[in-house]
C-alpha cells in the first residue's frame, strides 16, 4: 500500500477571525511553519462533505500559528463558517521527510502488529501529547494506543502497508 501521493491531507484548521478584512489564524498541523508561505491553493471540505477551492493571498507565520488570507474571504463574516474546518493541499505538494520520519497521515490505515505477529488493528487517528505523539489502534471494538517513540516503533512498511510495534510490559 503505497501512499497515494494524489489526495488531499489537511495541514492545518481554522480556529477564528483576525482583523477585519478575512484574515483567519491557522492551527498548523505541519512542524516547518515556513511551508504555509509557499502553499498557493488550499481546499476545504466541509462537515456536509462538500468542497470548496480557495486561492491563498498570502500567508505569514505569528507566533505558532499562521495568518491566512483566503480568495473569497474578505472579511470576518466571510471567515466564520469556516472555523473549526481542515485546509487541505494535495499530498504531492507537501515538502518531502527526512529518513525515518514520516507524516502522520500516511500511517493511516495501516495495519499494526507487535514485535510476535500479534495483530492488534488498523491506525485510525494519531495525537499529541507534548512529550510525543500517540497513534490510536483500532479492531472493532478494541482499541489500543501506541506511543509514537523508538522504544516502541520498530519500523513502518508504506509499500505492505504494516507498521510494526515492540509490545512492551504495560503496553497492551
Amino acid at each position: 500500500m503505497l501512499a497515494r501521493r494524489d489526495r488531499w491531507v489537511p495541514i492545518g484548521r481554522v480556529l477564528r477571525p483576525h482583523g477585519r478584512v478575512g484574515e483567519m489564524v491557522v492551527f498548523p498541523y505541519l512542524h516547518d511553519l515556513a511551508y504555509y508561505r509557499q502553499v498557493r491553493e488550499v481546499r476545504i471540505e466541509r462537515e456536509d462533505h462538500s468542497v470548496q477551492g480557495h486561492g491563498v493571498r498570502y500567508a505569514t507565520i505569528a507566533g505558532d500559528h499562521i495568518l491566512l488570507s483566503l480568495e473569497g474571504c474578505g472579511s470576518r463574516e466571510a471567515v466564520r463558517p469556516l472555523i473549526g474546518q481542515d485546509l487541505q493541499v494535495p499530498r504531492a505538494e507537501l515538502p518531502p521527510v527526512g529518513d525515518g520520519e514520516c507524516y502522520w497521515f500516511d500511517l493511516e490505515g495501516l495495519v499494526v502488529y507487535t514485535d510476535e505477529e500479534r495483530f492488534l488493528g488498523r491506525v485510525t487517528d494519531f495525537f499529541p501529547t507534548g512529550s510525543n505523539e500517540v497513534l490510536v489502534v483500532r479492531d472493532g471494538p478494541c482499541e489500543v494506543l501506541i506511543p509514537f517513540i523508538r522504544d516502541v516503533i520498530i519500523g513502518v512498511d508504506e509499500r505492505q502497508g504494516c507498521l510494526r510495534v515492540r509490545a512492551m510490559p504495560g503496553l497492551l
